[in-house]
């Protein structure tokens, strides 16, 4: 059973529109008004990145710092840019001077937290995490990633309880549901029926037949 953590195109670039329209509300604005260069700018990077271009994204994006150097939505879109390129060290300096200008700025410690996960580091991934969850409690995507890197370190129930979270916040979470499913039966004994419950939800929210899933399912009988 593979543990499902938003491998999509599609979750990703949901993630990095969110992470555009929260930070224009909570960067402070560095002048009274944005100039139209900017938003041109950003509208730019906006649809480059929708269309996987992600080196026109890239242009884009710089541009915006070059109108507005501290600009926090500028920072973390070009971290995620530089992430999607394969270029780690870059997107992991980027993000890391958003946070050095704005500490609370969630959605870089998320970006991070998703960039070590790709790359194994467990420690840095679920510090990092902790901190998107720190100051953005109510995220679900978050508190799905989160919940993930805890169980994959053995805190079953640990995870489970940051999974359950990612659901509450949005119901129609596709791969928090799965994820969910997926530790349930790692208790001990599995818990079936709670696995059972939200596979099928997934199931129902579109997610793809799991074959190892199925089977665990098929061998047991669903309580009355």
């Amino acid at each position: 059973m593979i543990l499902r953590t938003i491998r999509h195109p599609l979750g990703l670039f949901l993630l990095v529109m969110g992470l555009k329209s929260s930070l224009l509300h909570a960067a402070p604005p560095a002048k009274d008004f944005v100039p139209q260069a900017l938003l041109d700018a950003v509208a730019e990077g906006n649809a480059a990145y929708e269309k996987k271009d992600y080196a026109v994204a890239r242009k884009a994006y710089e541009r915006v710092l070059k109108l507005d150097s501290s600009n926090l939505m500028g920072l973390v879109n070009l971290g995620m840019v530089e992430s999607a390129l394969g270029n780690k060290a870059k997107a992991e300096e980027t993000l890391k001077k958003a946070i050095s200008l704005r500490l609370e700025t969630a959605p870089a410690w998320l970006a991070l937290g998703m960039m070590y996960m790709d790359e194994d580091r467990s420690d840095a991934a679920l510090a990092a995490l902790s901190q998107a969850a720190l100051y953005d409690p109510k995220n679900a995507r978050t508190r799905n990633f989160l919940g993930v890197v805890i169980g994959r370190r053995g805190w079953i129930d640990g995870a489970q309880t940051e999974l359950r979270r990612a659901v509450e916040l949005d119901p129609s979470y596709t791969d928090a549901h799965y994820n969910l499913a997926v530790f349930y039966l790692q208790e001990k004994p599995p818990a079936i029926e709670l696995a059972r419950r939200h596979y099928f939800k997934a199931r129902e929210l579109g997610l793809e037949n799991d074959d190892a899933m199925e089977k665990v399912f098929k061998t047991t009988s669903p309580k009355p």
